[in-house]
């Protein structure tokens, strides 16, 4: 998933989070309210980081992603590195490193 996207008001702890959407690597838009009664899991990732590169070459997090939807949770991953970042990738290398990581 891009990181294109927009919230309308500011978090309030104890209220629901604010509407946003994001674009995924398809092209296809998300939007925080198309998941309205679900359990949605936003998880921000930067393959060059060291903790993400631990827990994903150890198959932890590919462990916690199956456990999350066999409950029915819904898990997006987000890469919000800016181009030209550390961590930034293109729509098909983030698909590539979803696949490689079995994730």
């Amino acid at each position: 998933m891009t990181t294109a996207t927009t919230a309308s008001a500011a978090a309030r702890i104890g209220e629901p989070a604010p509407d946003f959407e994001a674009v995924d690597t398809a092209g296809q838009v998300h939007r925080l309210g198309d998941y309205r009664g679900k359990i949605l899991v936003l998880e921000w990732t930067n393959h060059d980081c060291p903790y993400v590169r631990k827990h994903y070459g150890a198959g932890n997090m590919q462990a916690q992603q199956r456990e999350a939807a066999a409950q029915g949770v819904v898990w997006l991953s987000v890469i919000s590195s800016a181009p030209g970042k550390q961590g930034h990738v293109s729509a098909r290398q983030a698909d590539d490193l979803t696949e490689s990581r079995g994730a």
